[in-house]
This record gives structure tokens, C-alpha cells and sequence, in this order.
């Protein structure tokens, strides 16, 4: 026997716990046929097949397998349930890519009822653990009263880190779409919570608070409370999740490189923002009249390599871009081409790139170049112009885009969801921790830009998830202060 480190047992009515401490597994039983859901790691197998035979039934009566979603500790041990019960499976079409073993029969739409021997299993698209995630509600009877029943499908928002999101391809606004889906569950009265995960609705001490006294039922309340109590809770540890990430994954960006101390946009300025331990390059990318895409800031190279050079950078070639010296005080280097750039850094998987397009129609040229270096991972492509983005959204949409803005609006945040947008970058002077939770719930990374010494520091108590620095060894210096100043 591979019985449960929690003994199976019947919750209430016809709802039975067939799972684990680890991973929850339930059962509804019906007199056509059996419902399971979830199914748990792969090892889970024989604990549901002994658990659903110590209780009683014949786990070949299981007709219909719903998933809560398609990680794999509640998808695992589908494959060979199925081949054992010939089960009918359900899940999230956009949850495929993360199963393995099985093709599901049935994907969910928001809002359908699968029903079996007189019992109906709601099923409502509420995103955000995953894109896929969906929560089941039904209706159990329990000592003549019907109770109901439900279970948020993906209540945790540790996949919604950054790493996760890297790994997964997942837009930043599957945050929003969480906060979304509990908004949306808050709606739904529940009488009885049933745990995605037993230590989300304690099923393990319910279960023996409900063995020593099987008249008052723990897992039962019909005000609701228990049910808005853990969506509550569930936003806030999503803040804490916000929070933590943002300080775990700050970026400092180097600005033009650590333009403060070398000329900008140079490699010299680039290896000596990376020296202090920045772990972060913002850079900008114009194109000149022979299509070489170069990393300089202004319209003209006179700020940087003497006031006589007034033309136009796309009116001038690569060579003649050569020939010039871009100056910081006694320093002096030379324009950088992107694509040497990349040759350079493309390989440092511990910097994250900055992007900034400032010039029209070299979208195409700039994303090509950043598919051929596999950068689009550790990227971020931003501009001042809307359009840009948009363009180059719609040209390698695997790319993460940002806006940079000067002022915040409803209709700004509308416009970065319209395109799929990953980032916002607002002036450093409107960064506060309350704009940055705002921001943050709505979905998007925070990084600040016009950062000065004055702003340094409130930015990053703010909870922002990077910034762009002309002197990254000041902003890690006070870094590291707060750092020692937490422990």
C-alpha cells in the first residue's frame, strides 16, 4: 500500500481528499462514474490508486480528469491514469506546453460545466499562476444542506517572479491578470474552501479535527469568510512577492555605460560601468546613411566629439563615424557599432540589456540582430516613441518592450497593454513606493530613468525594479548600505 502521508477521507458529501501533503488530489464520486482532480506528482499514482481503493471505489470508475492547471505537480501522474482508467482529461489549452505524457481530450472555456452522474464542475479561466490556471466550484450535499464547494486553481504568486517569467517566456502582465483573478473569485460565495494545496486550507489538521468530531465539520463555512480570508491573504503575499523580487533582481543599469566617469556609449564607458558591478547597460541605437546600426545618443555627434561635427548621424557614414573621437574630459574613445557591442557583452547572462531605439525604421535591423545574438531573454527594447515599440513588438514579439514616459497616466498603462508591453520607465521624480505597487499590480517592471543624486535613493527604497545611473558604483555602494542595514 501507498496510502497518503494525509489518510484519504471524505470531506463532505460526495467530495473525497485521494492526495498528499505535497500535492492534492480530490475525488467526486458519482453513480455514473468518478471525477479527479488534479493527479500530482507522477509518484502520486499508486497513493491515488490505494487511496481511492481504501476508501471504498474503483479508480476505473474515474470518467473525467480535471486539472487545475498544467505544472507538473498536479499533472504528472495523468499519463498513466489514463492508461490505467481510460479517463477523459481537461485542461487549459494554453497550459499544454508545461505537461508531459498525455494530449488532453477537452480544453476548458471560461465558464463551462462538466457534469457527471448529477454533479456539475464550474470551471472559471482565472490566470496569473499560470496563463491557464482555472478554478472549479460544485455543489455537495452534506446532512440535507448543499454546500459550495470551491478551489482557486493557482492561488500562489512565486511563479510570477522574474525567473519564472524568464524561463517561461511569460509576459510581466500575467501579474495583473492574477490580481484579476482574485478579484474575480472574491465574487463567489464558497462554503467549502477546497485547497489546491492541503496547507491552503489546512487539510491535514481539519482532517483529524474532523476524525475526532465528525459532527461539527472544520472544513465548512457557509459565511464565506474562510474563503475571502485566503483571496485577501493572497494579495498581499503578492506584494510581498513584488517586493522581494524587485530587491533580488534589481538592475543597475549603467547609463551609456558609466558615463559619469567615461565618454558615453563607448566601450570604455560600457567595461567600466561593468567593473563597478553594474549588472545592468542601457544604450541607444541610431543607423547611419550606409545602414551600420551605431550606439550614440544624440541626433548629431557635437555634443560628444566637438561642436564643428553638426551633421546629421544618418547623413554619415561608418567610416566618417570613425574618424571621430567621443570625448569626456581627457578621455576619448570611439563610436561603437551594435553589432561589436553585442559581440562583446551578448554572451553575460548576469547583465540585462537596455535597449533605446532613437531613430524611425531600424526596428527590423535591431531586432534581427538581437535574435542572431539570442539576447531576447535578458532585453528590454525601449523608446520615447510609442510607435517604435509598437513596430518592433509586432516584428519579433519574443522581445520585452518598455516605454519610456514622462508622465503616467491611465491612458499610458492602457497603451503599454494594447502593444504587450513589459515595461514601464517613468522620470525618476515620479517614483514613490505607492506608484510603484500601482504600477506593479497593473503588470508591468518599474525602471526609472533621469536619475540624479537626489533621487538616487528614494527610487530605489520605492521598491522600483531598476534604474539607469551615470554612477553605478554610488547607487551600489548605497545598496549595499541598506543591504547590511536589513540583517
Amino acid at each position: 500500500m501507498a496510502l497518503s502521508d494525509i489518510a484519504p477521507f471524505r470531506m463532505a458529501g460526495n467530495l473525497y481528499f485521494v492526495g498528499t501533503y505535497k500535492a492534492s488530489s480530490h475525488l467526486l464520486v458519482t453513480n455514473a462514474g468518478h471525477i479527479l482532480i488534479d493527479t500530482g506528482y507522477e509518484d502520486n499514482l499508486e497513493t491515488i490508486v490505494d487511496s481511492v481503493t481504501e476508501l471504498g471505489f474503483d479508480i476505473k470508475d474515474i470518467k473525467y480528469i480535471l486539472h487545475s492547471h498544467g505544472h507538473y505537480d498536479h499533472t504528472d501522474a495523468t499519463a498513466k491514469l489514463v492508461e490505467l482508467t481510460g479517463a477523459k482529461t481537461f485542461l487549459a489549452k494554453e497550459d499544454v506546453k508545461y505537461i508531459k505524457g498525455f494530449t488532453p481530450d477537452v480544453y476548458y472555456t471560461d465558464g463551462m460545466v462538466v457534469s457527471l452522474g448529477g454533479t456539475d464542475v464550474r470551471c472559471l479561466h482565472t490566470p496569473g499562476h499560470t496563463e491557464g490556471t482555472y478554478s472549479l466550484f460544485f455543489d455537495v450535499e452534506e446532512n440535507g444542506k448543499k454546500l459550495r464547494c470551491g478551489m482557486f486553481g493557482g492561488a500562489s504568486a512565486k511563479q510570477l517572479r522574474k525567473s519564472w517569467l524568464k524561463k517561461w517566456d511569460i509576459p510581466y502582465s500575467l501579474r495583473a491578470s492574477f490580481l484579476d483573478s482574485v478579484e474575480k473569485l472574491k465574487k463567489e460565495h464558497v462554503d467549502l474552501f477546497v485547497g489546491n494545496h492541503s496547507w491552503q486550507n489546512h487539510t491535514r489538521e481539519n482532517a483529524e479535527l474532523l476524525k475526532a468530531n465528525p459532527t461539527v465539520n472544520p472544513f465548512v463555512d457557509e459565511s464565506g469568510e474562510i474563503w475571502q480570508a485566503f483571496l485577501r491573504d493572497c494579495n498581499k503575499k503578492f506584494a510581498s512577492h513584488m517586493w522581494e523580487d524587485s530587491r533580488e533582481t534589481f538592475v543597475t543599469y549603467a547609463h551609456r555605460g558609466a558615463s559619469e566617469y567615461a565618454p558615453e556609449n563607448t566601450m570604455l564607458s560600457f567595461y567600466t560601468g561593468v567593473f563597478m558591478g553594474a549588472n545592468g547597460i542601457e544604450t541607444d541605437v541610431r543607423k547611419t546613411r550606409d545602414g551600420v546600426l551605431v550606439l550614440h545618443h544624440d541626433a548629431t555627434p557635437a555634443r560628444m566629439c566637438g561642436e564643428e561635427h553638426t551633421r546629421r548621424i544618418d547623413e554619415m557614414t561608418w567610416a566618417e563615424l570613425q574618424a571621430l573621437n567621443v570625448q569626456k574630459g581627457e578621455l576619448s574613445d570611439k563610436i561603437v557599432a551594435f553589432e561589436d557591442f553585442l559581440a562583446h557583452f551578448a554572451h553575460r547572462d548576469d547583465i540585462t540589456f537596455a535597449i533605446e531605439l532613437k531613430q524611425a525604421d531600424i526596428e527590423v535591423e535591431v531586432a534581427a540582430l538581437l535574435r542572431r545574438y539570442n539576447m531576447y531573454k535578458k532585453t528590454f527594447v525601449t523608446s520615447f516613441r510609442l510607435d517604435y515599440i509598437q513596430r518592433i513588438k509586432e516584428i519579433a514579439p519574443e522581445l520585452r518592450v518598455g516605454w519610456l514616459v514622462k508622465e503616467v497616466t491611465d491612458g499610458t498603462l492602457d497603451a503599454l497593454r494594447a502593444i504587450g508591453a513589459d515595461e514601464l520607465c517613468p522620470p525618476a521624480a515620479l517614483v514613490t513606493p505607492e506608484r510603484v505597487s500601482e504600477w506593479h499590480a497593473a503588470g508591468f517592471n518599474v525602471r526609472a530613468w533621469g536619475v540624479n543624486r537626489d533621487n538616487m535613493k528614494a527610487v530605489y527604497d520605492a521598491g522600483a525594479d531598476g534604474m539607469t545611473v551615470n554612477f553605478p558604483d554610488e547607487l551600489l555602494a548605497y545598496m549595499k548600505q541598506t543591504g547590511e542595514a536589513r540583517h
